[in-house]
This record gives structure tokens, sequence and C-alpha cells, in this order.
């Protein structure tokens, strides 16, 4: 057995009240033949992917989260409808495995997400940077 070194994910096509769902579990390891091995729940072991299932595939999966970082000063500014521009600090960076990192800002509610899923996100600001709230005058 092969531990899985880079993220790949087994995808799963399911009938559920008369719809079709998809899901997906992480590949955790290859066995010596070179099959995908997922967990099985219910045994409590590994199982090859294509074990049981509908399984449709694998496709590469997402890089894991493994450190999150305070936010250092920094922040996320979003354009109003109004052309004005509302700067919110950023409570953590997310550092993936890959290394990428991922600015995080928090809603009204406090659900953090990554600021750059926010359909009105205009940049990042630096610490001690200016940070306009109107929109300059480009006419000038």
């Amino acid at each position: 057995m092969i531990p899985a070194q880079h993220p790949y994910e087994a995808r799963y096509k399911q009938e559920e009240n008369g719809r079709t769902v998809y899901r997906s579990k992480p590949v955790i390891a290859w066995d010596d033949e070179g099959q995908a091995l997922v967990v099985d729940e219910r045994s409590g072991r590994l199982v090859p992917a294509n074990n049981g299932r509908a399984f449709t595939g694998l496709s590469e999966g997402g890089h894991p989260v493994v450190a999150a970082i305070p936010g250092g000063g920094w922040s996320a500014r979003y354009k109003n409808s109004d052309g004005t521009f509302t700067v919110d600090p950023l409570v953590a960076w997310t550092v993936r495995s890959d290394g990428i990192l991922t600015p995080v800002d928090t809603d009204t509610t406090g659900l953090c997400d990554a600021v750059t899923a926010t359909g009105n996100f205009d940049g990042l600001v630096a610490p001690g940077a200016e940070t306009p709230t109107a929109q300059q005058d480009s006419s000038a």
C-alpha cells in the first residue's frame, strides 16, 4: 500500500428522493496494483474506490487547509453598488498543503469565507496603506 501524497477524490453518483446526488471521498492510499483506496465507514477499513458503489471516476482533489495565520493588519476592499468601497480587516490567511495562501473575512453572521469568493471583491489593502471609501474620479 502506498499512502496518497497528492489529493485525489473518488466520485460517486447516487439517487436520493428522486434526484441525482454527486458525492466524493478522498483517496487515502493506493494498493499494490495501483487501485485507489477510500475509507468504508461501515467496516472501518480501506476498500477499493470502485467497490460496491456508483463509482464514476477519480478527479484531482483540492489541497486541504493545513494551517491558518492571523490577518496581520491586511484588509479586503469591496465595491458597493453606489460606487463607494467598504474595507474589512482580514481575520486570517489559510495555508493549503500546496503553499497557497487564501485571505479570509467574515460576513455579518460570522461565517468565514475566502474574500475572493465574494462577487464585489475589489482587492487587498496592505497594513498601513490608505483605504479610500469613495470611488476616485478618473476624469482628472
